[in-house]
């Protein structure tokens, strides 16, 4: 009978710590209470507990008495700036990867193509008919909220990318390869402020905590305007960072 339940602890303890990697609970998120994970899990509330406490001691959960468990929040802070934030998705996550974080990116809607309109239209300048690749995702780092990207794609070169929202897909080495044209530049514009309710749903943070808003724009070496990208980052774990030449 010993077996058999850490048998069942060892299943749950797995089960949760699968959904942490994921960014199903992120961190500072509170866990399900012991009797809704129970009847999900389908295993006795000791069960749980027991499984709670494994995930304490492991520093993936922290439990406070009358309080329940939470996330294990862990803060490490991203660089932008002058040259440092000229990535394209899939950088970003290679970057933590080789700092020893877990990176995860996780879709908030399905990709889409559909007609930029007078909004994104005027950003990336092109039609408001032009048809644009959509694609909205949250960058989690350690099984914290980091940023949100909302990028815009012509779709007349990246719209093979619909319903590739899995895994980490550079957009300047995809395009290298299927056109032959590399990404040659990059400007972008930010500033801080205060988050939508939305925002501070999804970064998991307070209203009154601030957020870095960052547009950035990329063209090809054929000087064509390809990609356009609305980034929300939590501020207190971004750090701005900027070079500039002194005149003489």
């Amino acid at each position: 009978m010993a077996v058999e339940k850490d048998t069942k602890i060892d299943e749950v303890v797995e089960a949760l710590s699968t959904r942490m990697a994921q960014a199903h609970y992120v961190a500072g998120q509170r866990l399900p209470a012991e009797r809704e994970l129970a009847e999900e899990l389908k295993v006795s509330r000791v069960t749980i507990r027991a499984a709670l406490q494994r995930l304490q001691a492991e520093n993936l959960i922290d439990i406070v008495p009358r309080g329940g468990a939470f996330v294990r929040f862990s803060s490490f802070k991203a660089v932008v700036g002058s040259g440092a934030e000229l990535e394209q998705a899939g950088t970003f996550v290679r970057m933590m990867e080789q700092l020893g974080r877990q990176a995860v990116i996780r879709f908030i809607e399905p990709s889409s193509i559909r007609p930029a309109g007078d909004d994104i239209g005027g950003k990336m300048h092109i039609d408001s008919n032009t048809p644009v690749l959509r694609r909205r995702r949250l960058y989690l780092v350690d099984r914290v909220p980091y940023r949100i990207l909302d990028s815009y794609y012509l779709a007349s070169l990246f719209g093979e990318l619909l319903g590739k929202d899995e895994g980490d897909i550079p957009t300047s080495q995809w395009l290298r390869e299927h056109t032959g044209v590399p990404a040659a530049q990059a400007s972008e514009r930010l500033h801080c402020r205060m988050p939508l309710a939305e925002e501070a749903r999804i970064l998991n943070i307070s209203r009154g905590q601030p957020v870095v808003d960052m547009a950035r724009w990329v063209w090809d070496d054929h000087e064509t305007l390809f990609e356009y990208t609305h980034i929300v980052a939590n501020g207190a774990l971004h750090e701005l960072s900027y070079s500039y030449q002194l005149p003489q």
